[in-house]
């Protein structure tokens, strides 16, 4: 009956060299990582990049933003997952080396919630690369169509991409290529879709007001090329004084266009656009109508700065 005492003292000092062990690692944990962050800081305090001068924002600009940020946020999540995974052993091995000797009972706890830990872990990280792969497409898709826009400069064609519509936090939206020439001013939106497998897999087919993709009807992505040309076209009939109209036109990179019928707005392929820009009929514009709507749009478009 004496040794009860005796033994429930030394199960509460197992407890208490327990816990002091766990809060020593995380102490340790958070002191390396803040000397790593101030020695980095510290050894570029004097350092700043040799570019003053904003840029012009290149294809798909807001996306490899997003990216980046995507990219920053998968690292972090493998980084709870790893914990998740290996705080048991890591506890185990802090327990051993005290000589801490802790019951099944908090072993069992710890590995409970290590693996609720870890599959709730597992699942954001699954969900932000899944987001990734989707943002990673259309970024792509983005960057092909504005390369093909690109080479109608050499026609006397001025092309922006990337033009902000707002930046406001979450409600970021874009005009993913606005182009000025002879024939008009044009705003381009590109919309990349995966490929089905199979016969048909990669046809899209326009309807009135509407597309067919293999998998079903859209209408979304026409209304959304007519909401950017009629936002644009009022902004620039604001900023230059004067009436402007704004074509509007679908680009859909690696798809095979069907067009069934002809709706307000020009559905193109990636390969097409190039080639096919030229040919609409638009506003005829001279050459200083060209120069003064594509100066009040790059006031606004040269925004890239680091």
């Amino acid at each position: 009956m004496r040794l009860a005492p005796a033994i429930g003292l030394r199960h509460a000092d197992s407890s208490a060299m327990f816990i002091w062990a766990i809060f020593l690692e995380t102490a340790f944990l958070l002191a390396l990582a803040g000397t790593v962050l101030g020695l980095i800081h510290w050894k570029n305090r004097k350092k700043r990049l040799p570019f003053t001068q904003k840029i012009l924002r290149p294809p798909g600009e807001s996306l490899r933003v997003r990216l980046v940020e995507l990219d920053e946020k998968m690292n972090d999540r493998l980084i709870q997952l790893f914990l998740a995974a290996y705080s048991p052993l890591i506890m185990a091995g802090l327990v051993a080396l005290q000589g801490v000797r802790p019951g099944i009972g908090v072993w069992i706890t710890i590995a409970v919630i290590a693996a609720i830990a870890s599959i709730c872990s597992a699942h954001r990280l699954w969900k932000v690369i899944n987001l990734r792969r989707r943002i990673r497409l259309g970024f792509e898709g983005e960057r092909h169509v504005g390369e093909a826009l690109n080479q109608l400069m050499l026609a006397g064609y001025r092309v922006f991409h990337d033009f902000l519509i707002t930046d406001k936090p979450r409600l970021i939206r874009n005009i993913d290529h606005i182009v000025i020439g002879p024939n008009g001013v044009f705003a381009v939106e590109t919309k990349t879709r995966r490929k089905v497998k199979g016969e048909g897999g990669a046809k899209v087919t326009v309807l009135d007001n509407v597309l067919q993709y293999p998998w079903g009807l859209d209408q979304r992505d026409l209304a959304q090329a007519q909401e950017d040309s009629a936002w644009l076209a009022e902004w620039l009939s604001k900023m230059s004084n004067e009436p402007v109209k704004v074509g509007s036109i679908l680009a859909l990179p690696g798809w095979f266009i069907d067009r069934r019928s002809k709706p307000a707005v020009t559905v193109l392929s990636g390969s097409e656009v190039a080639a096919n820009v030229p040919k609409l009929n638009g506003t005829a514009t001279d050459d200083s109508e060209i120069w003064r709507l594509a100066a009040i749009i790059e006031d606004r478009n040269r925004s890239v700065e680091y």
